[in-house]
């Protein structure tokens, strides 16, 4: 009995005899992406806010409020970049990020910087095809190289940051804050929106 009435529901839906059940919207999820109000001047996001390209940088679209977060850049096209975190006051328009006291990046040239000083230097550079990781625990900012922990944190990261990256001489990065061709070191998840947090 109960399947003749949900053919006739469906039958009554197609003929239209105000039957049919509405619909309900599905809210759609804010995604987290690079922001298109936080880039330099010369800068072109592209993918829905996951590619960068032109010259200077780019925020995150939300800080980093949870305890162990975690995100992945792919090195799509090589050049002259940088990934890591800034404030909102870091100088966007200015190659390369590192140059002031509210950016703290991985430069491609191995250097990592923060504050015009140069902090640590890497030996293996990433090549284009690499995907470089980054974790944040408010305590430690690390990097990792197709997987493989750097072992040259910064260890003095102050204030509400955000995702940062940037980009010069026809570098082409794409950032991923969801569905990582690595697993993030133990412990880290990917970067949740502040309502997130509290649903959590």
């Amino acid at each position: 009995m109960a399947s003749i009435f949900c053919c006739f529901r469906g039958c009554a839906s197609f003929l239209d005899l105000g039957f049919a059940t509405p619909t309900v919207p599905i809210k759609k999820q804010p995604m987290i992406a690079l922001d298109q109000q936080q880039i330099g001047q010369e800068v072109v996001l592209v993918k829905d806010g996951s590619r960068i390209c032109g010259t200077g940088g780019a925020l995150g679209n939300t800080a980093i409020m949870q305890d162990k977060a975690y995100f992945e850049v792919r090195l799509q096209q090589s050049g002259v970049w940088g990934i890591g975190l800034g404030s909102e006051k870091a100088d966007l328009n200015s190659v390369p990020m590192g140059n002031d006291a509210d950016s703290w990046v991985m430069c491609s040239d191995g250097y990592l910087r923060h504050n015009k000083e140069e902090m640590h230097h890497i030996a293996q550079l990433p090549q284009e095809g690499d995907t470089i990781g980054v974790s944040y625990n408010h305590i430690e900012l690390n990097f990792y190289l197709n997987g493989q922990k750097l072992d040259c944190p910064f260890t003095n990261v102050r204030g509400q940051v955000y995702p940062a990256v940037y980009v010069d001489e026809g570098a082409v990065l794409d950032i991923v804050f969801d569905n990582f061709l690595r697993d993030p070191p133990p412990g880290f998840d990917k970067i949740m929106l502040e309502q997130s947090l509290l649903e959590t």
